[in-house]
């Protein structure tokens, strides 16, 4: 008796099959990108592509999964991390062992490959999938804060919320100018600075916060000129703040842009300073952003930062508040078994570390 033959081959992705990649995100998602974009995105931190996989079926790519690779830093130790970004299969071939076939190639290539967690901040549709193919429990919703910068925000339609709106705004401007006029201690002068690439001595500043938080991405001068330098087509505005006695960085931010809807939307992509470090510098920061997104006509400001962090007090403080959202999800799963990880508290939220910059959305 003969062995039918599959219908739908799994295997990993190679650089090759990008173009077609390009295509058949464009046809599910109706998004423009290019081959460029995908290899810039889906080799990481490791310069080639880690657990990102193809559906193929009569020759052609029918289906695509894709894995950023990252390094984390985990409970003292550094380790291979993958953010699930893309998925997507093409209309006529979405059919269960479809979708088999690309979960258990996916994860036979992470096992492989040594992959200590996969984690995303996925929509709530994305979401669903992605914790069905790749076992991804929900860490919490996404952090995110907003604060509004321009009058011409929508304001809610009952007269009564109207009025407390106008109210707590003005509170918020008043809070902001006041935070933004802390003058630095005379004997820790800082100075800020445009960054057109990290240097070196941002690998010093990482060595000095990456063990601020139980759980964080590597942040060091490699990783952020490829998040926030490298990137094709991509335009970011990038700050630190120096001592000026040392020279020595105590803190950074990277801002952008986008237009959803009628609103020009600010992001403060990533923004970081040293838990125990000038309690100054964050502030100076935030009012350098919140002043660069007034320069640029935005209508309204955001972040993520998680309630336990030591940022999230600051930025409140400048104006921010809590934005409740049902559309994100942080989502995390160990794929390692070894118990020498110690690493039981992926699944709670108050030992990570989390920016915008740290999903693909922005």
């Amino acid at each position: 008796m003969s062995t039918p033959s599959l219908v739908y081959l799994a295997r990993p992705a190679t650089f090759d099959d990008l173009d077609e990649v390009a295509v058949l995100l464009h046809r599910v998602f109706g998004v423009q990108t290019t081959a460029e974009v995908l290899k810039w995105k889906f080799s990481g931190c490791a310069g080639h592509l880690v657990g990102s996989t193809v559906l193929i079926r009569d020759h052609k790519i029918v289906g695509f999964l894709g894995q950023i690779p990252l390094r984390i830093r985990m409970a003292g130790r550094d380790l291979l991390a993958v953010q699930g970004a893309d998925v997507g299969i093409l209309g006529e071939h979405r059919r269960l062992d479809a979708f088999l076939n690309l979960l258990v190639k996916t994860i036979d290539n992470l096992e492989a490959q040594g992959v200590a967690l996969s984690y995303g901040t996925a929509n709530a549709n994305a979401a669903i999938t992605l914790s069905t193919l790749l076992g991804q429990s929900t860490v919490s919703k996404t952090p995110l804060l907003v604060l509004p910068l321009r009058n011409t925000v929508p304001s809610p339609a009952r007269p009564e919320v109207r009025l407390l709106t106008r109210f707590f705004t003005a509170c918020i401007h008043w809070t902001e100018r006041c935070a933004a006029r802390f003058p630095a201690p005379a004997h820790h002068p800082l100075r800020m600075i445009r960054l057109d690439r990290f240097d070196s001595r941002f690998d010093t500043f990482w060595e000095r916060i990456r063990d601020d938080y139980l759980i964080l991405l590597v942040r060091d001068a490699s990783h952020l000129n490829w998040r926030y330098v490298e990137a094709p087509g991509v335009v970011y505005e990038r700050i630190g703040i120096e001592s000026t006695v040392s020279g020595e960085i105590e803190g950074y931010a990277v801002l952008s842009l986008s237009r959803r809807r009628d609103q020009l939307r600010g992001r403060i992509c990533d923004l970081v300073t040293p838990r125990q470090g000038n309690r100054r510098a964050a502030h100076k920061l935030i009012a350098t952003a919140i002043q660069w997104f007034r320069s640029q006509g935005a209508d309204i400001a955001d972040v993520w930062m998680f309630p336990h962090t030591h940022l999230r007090l600051p930025l409140r403080l400048h104006g921010f508040i809590p934005r409740n959202t049902t559309k994100g999800r942080f989502q995390a799963n160990m794929l390692t078994s070894s118990a020498a990880l110690h690493l039981q508290g992926v699944e709670r939220a108050e030992n990570w570390f989390l920016a915008i910059g740290d999903s693909d959305t922005a």
